[in-house]
C-alpha cells in the first residue's frame, strides 16, 4: 500500500512538472497591424443592437466579441487582439478577409460604375456569368443572379413548378434551404420554421450513414423517396432539392450511392433535381469544385451563394435552357 502511494505521488509530480513546462499554443507571426479603433464600445453597440435591430438576431456568447477589422484568416477586436477565424461568416469568407485582389477589384469597379440595370449592356455581368459557367458540368450554362441563397432556392423551386406543371417538392429531413415563404417549407428543422402555410413539400428520410434510420443502405433511403412519391403525391413531382453535405444540419454527409438513385427516381416522376451548393460549393469539399460532383450526378438546377459575393449581396443559380424558358420577362 505504501509502495502504491509512492508511485502515485511520483506520477502526480511528473504530471505537475509537465504542466509547468507545457508550451501554450500560439498563433504564428503575422505582418498586419490593425488600425487604431476609435468607434463605440461593445456595450454601446450591444445597446443599439437591442434597441434598433430585429430580436431575431442572436449571438452565442454572454459577452460577444466586438470585431472591428479583418485581414485574411484573422479577425481583430477593439483592443487589437487577433483571432483565427474558423467560422468565416458562416462559410462565406472563402478567400480571407480584405484579400488585396478582391479589394482592388471592388475599388476599380466602384470608381467606374456602381450600379446600372440589365436593361442596358455592361460587360461585367456577362464576364462573371461566363467564368462561373466554365465551372459547370454538362449543359448547365444559363445563370440567374439573385440577392441571397434563400432567394436563389425560392426561384429554383418556383422554376421547377412552372416548368413541370407539378407542385410537389421533395426535400430531406434535417435540411436547410432558407426561411422565406417558399423555402421554409423545404427546410426541415424546427428552429428555422414559423407557423405559416408551407404547402407542397414532402420530407424524405435523411440518408445519414452515421445516425440515419437505415445506416448506409442507399436502397432503403431511395425506397423512402419512392414511397413519398407514390403515397404523398399524384405520382408526378416538380422537383427534389438537397445539399450534398448538410450545412446547418451539422455537416452531415450522404450515404454513398444515394443521390444517383434518388435523382433517377425523381426524374422518372417528371421532376427536376436541384443541388443546393450554398454551403458546400466552390471547392469547399476539397476534391471537387461542387459538392454534387462527389456523388457523380449532374443536377438540372444548381443554387449557390456566400463565397462568390463576399462584399456585395449576390447569389446565383444555374439551370438548363429548357427550364429557363419557364421564367419569362413578365415575371422577372
Amino acid at each position: 500500500m505504501m509502495r502504491g502511494a509512492r508511485i502515485a505521488r511520483r506520477g502526480l509530480s511528473r504530471l505537475a512538472a509537465a504542466v509547468e513546462t507545457a508550451t501554450v499554443p500560439r498563433m504564428p507571426a503575422f505582418d498586419h497591424v490593425p488600425l487604431p479603433y476609435d468607434g463605440p464600445s461593445a456595450a454601446e453597440i450591444a445597446r443599439k443592437r437591442a434597441e434598433f435591430l430585429s430580436p431575431s438576431l442572436f449571438h452565442f456568447y454572454s459577452n460577444p466579441l466586438n470585431i472591428v477589422e479583418g485581414k485574411m484568416q484573422y479577425l481583430y477586436d477593439e483592443h487589437g487582439r487577433r483571432y483565427l477565424d474558423a467560422f468565416a461568416g458562416i462559410a462565406t469568407v472563402g478567400c480571407g478577409h480584405c484579400h488585396p485582389d478582391v479589394v482592388d477589384a471592388i475599388t476599380v469597379q466602384a470608381r467606374r460604375l456602381q450600379h446600372s440595370t440589365v436593361l442596358y449592356l455592361n460587360h461585367a455581368i456577362g464576364d462573371f456569368a461566363e467564368a462561373l459557367a466554365a465551372k459547370m458540368p454538362g449543359d448547365l450554362k444559363v445563370v440567374f443572379f439573385t440577392n441571397s441563397g434563400t432567394e436563389a432556392n425560392e426561384l429554383a423551386i418556383m422554376m421547377a413548378r412552372l416548368y413541370t406543371g407539378s407542385h410537389d417538392i421533395i426535400s430531406l429531413r434535417n435540411s436547410y434551404h432558407g426561411n422565406a415563404a417558399g423555402t421554409m417549407g423545404a427546410t426541415a428543422q424546427k428552429n428555422w420554421k414559423f407557423s405559416v402555410v408551407q404547402s407542397g413539400v414532402h420530407h424524405a428520410v435523411n440518408p445519414d450513414p452515421y445516425r440515419g434510420a437505415f445506416g448506409s443502405d442507399a436502397d432503403k433511403y431511395v425506397r423512402d423517396v419512392h414511397e413519398v412519391i407514390e403515397f404523398g403525391t399524384t405520382g408526378q413531382v416538380a422537383g427534389f432539392i438537397s445539399e450534398a453535405i448538410q450545412g446547418v444540419g451539422g455537416i452531415v454527409e450522404m450515404t454513398p450511392g444515394y443521390l444517383p438513385l434518388a435523382y433517377e427516381r425523381v426524374r422518372k416522376a417528371g421532376g427536376l433535381c436541384i443541388a443546393d451548393e450554398v454551403q458546400v460549393g466552390f471547392a469547399r469539399v476539397g476534391s471537387h469544385f461542387w459538392g454534387f460532383e462527389t456523388h457523380g450526378v449532374v443536377p438540372d438546377i444548381v443554387t449557390m451563394a456566400k463565397v462568390h459575393y463576399i462584399y456585395v449581396s449576390l447569389a446565383t443559380f444555374f439551370f438548363l435552357l429548357r427550364p429557363a424558358r419557364a421564367v419569362d420577362q413578365a415575371i422577372f
